[in-house]
């Protein structure tokens, strides 16, 4: 962490969040192939240089990553977080940075902007693109986990609803290089991922 209290990147646990049960998709999207390669295998490639280390919650799938298991039953993305934030306390790590395992054109500098952006007051940024919230696209700080506990304890499921409770800052991001200028483009259909093929081939 730098003197500022900026997080630098070896602050950083990156965890892709891969536990969904990809109901819309029909499969299991995280293996879902584009452009001949597994969509985890690219997440894996734009978040690795980001962060001082990385793991996936919810299921292995052959990456040779640490696999962190939910620590109560899988009720969406903020028991991913729950459970990534309890690995990342006990590891030493100050912060975890969150990726979709179905967004294959996530920006390389999502880390270093989200970290340059969150004030030492707030435990949690979030990426706001296009008008559009990505609530799973997120820097947390590791002191946040107790506050999220008692919110889920309480009876709070979504992701959002969590962030805005906590009291999360909203990071604005440009277009980039993805379909229709959207890096934080998801695939959750697979006309999704023809659509996302038919850009890459136009490339």
């Amino acid at each position: 962490m730098t003197s500022n209290g900026i997080l630098g990147r070896e602050d950083v646990l990156g965890v892709i969040l891969a536990g969904g049960q990809s109901r819309r998709f029909g499969t299991d999207k995280a293996v879902a192939q584009l452009d001949g390669r597994r969509l985890i295998e690219r997440v894996v490639a734009r978040a690795r240089p980001q962060t001082g280390s990385l793991a996936v919650s919810g299921r292995d799938y052959g990456l040779g990553l640490p696999v962190i298991g939910d620590t109560r039953p899988s009720e969406g993305p903020l028991t991913g977080v729950l459970s990534a934030l309890q690995w990342a306390d006990d590891a030493g790590f100050p912060a975890i940075a969150t990726f979709s395992c179905d967004a294959p054109f996530c920006p390389l500098g999502l880390v270093a902007r989200l970290a340059k952006h969150l004030p030492p007051a707030l435990v949690c940024g979030f990426v706001s693109a296009q008008g559009i919230r990505h609530p799973v696209f997120a820097l947390w700080r590791t002191s946040a986990l107790a506050r999220l506990q008692r919110i889920y304890a309480a009876g709070t499921r979504s992701l959002m609803a969590a962030q805005d409770r906590i009291g999360a800052v909203a990071v604005p991001f440009a277009c980039g290089p993805a379909p229709a200028g959207d890096m934080f483009f998801n695939i959750n259909r697979q006309d999704d991922q023809a659509l996302a093929q038919a850009w890459l081939d136009a490339c």
